[in-house]
């Protein structure tokens, strides 16, 4: 029987490896990510339900392209990532955002400072131990009737001690679709949609699971 992450690393650990990995392929990363038709589609879905110039939070915003900086478009964006050299290039690649050096399971704001949340394939980087912590939190943060947009992996599975991401050691726990929207759900929030969506990766393939969903 193979050994997953969780089985062997404590929620520290298992985020060091997220922080180290990101902090190496950072301008690799963002050479190679691309605005996807179901990142473009939903981004403005969640235009449609929040005005303009509304503040919203990215977590886990990476180099800042090219997604972030398609949201502020429409929005005020603060983002949050705890790879430093994630948010060097982001602030250099939106100038006009806000970004800090910052753990979303650590996450410091004030109850209900934004009007919506978003996150891009970053809560796949949580350990399932903190994921129902994370989603409270993200609802106490958030202000009523705001909004919360996610882009998760669509199956249920945990990373194996030799996983790499371009190169570099990573660390993933998805709970998949199903279980996310659940425990989306017990948080207090409403799901407007969901759907998969087909994005390429450097040549390959990737699904995307897309959710939007209200604070109740």
């Amino acid at each position: 029987m193979s050994v997953n992450h969780d089985d062997i690393l404590e929620p520290t650990d298992a985020k060091k490896i997220v922080e180290q990995g990101y902090d190496q392929l950072a301008e690799r990363y963002a050479e190679v990510r691309t605005l996807s038709d179901g990142n473009k589609k939903y981004i403005d879905i969640l235009a449609e339900h929040l005005p303009r110039d509304s503040c919203v939070l990215d977590l886990g915003c990476g180099p800042g392209i090219p997604i972030t900086k398609e949201l502020a478009k429409h929005f005020k964006i603060m983002g949050i990532d705890f790879s430093q050299n994630q948010i060097e290039l982001a602030r250099k690649n939106v100038p006009w955002g806000q970004f800090h050096k910052m753990d979303m399971t650590r996450m410091t704001f004030p109850p209900e400072s934004f009007d919506g949340i978003f996150s891009y394939l970053a809560i796949i980087h949580v350990p399932r131990k903190e994921k129902a912590k994370l989603f409270a939190d993200i609802h106490k943060i958030l202000k009523t009737d705001g909004y919360l947009l996610i882009a998760i992996g669509n199956d249920d599975w945990v990373s194996e001690p030799d996983e790499k991401f371009m190169g570099e050691p990573m660390y993933w726990s998805q709970l998949g679709a199903e279980k996310t929207e659940a425990m989306i759900k017990e948080t207090g929030f409403e799901i407007v949609q969901s759907s998969l969506e087909h994005a390429m990766f450097d040549g390959e393939d990737e699904q995307h699971y897309f959710v939007l969903a209200k604070k109740i």
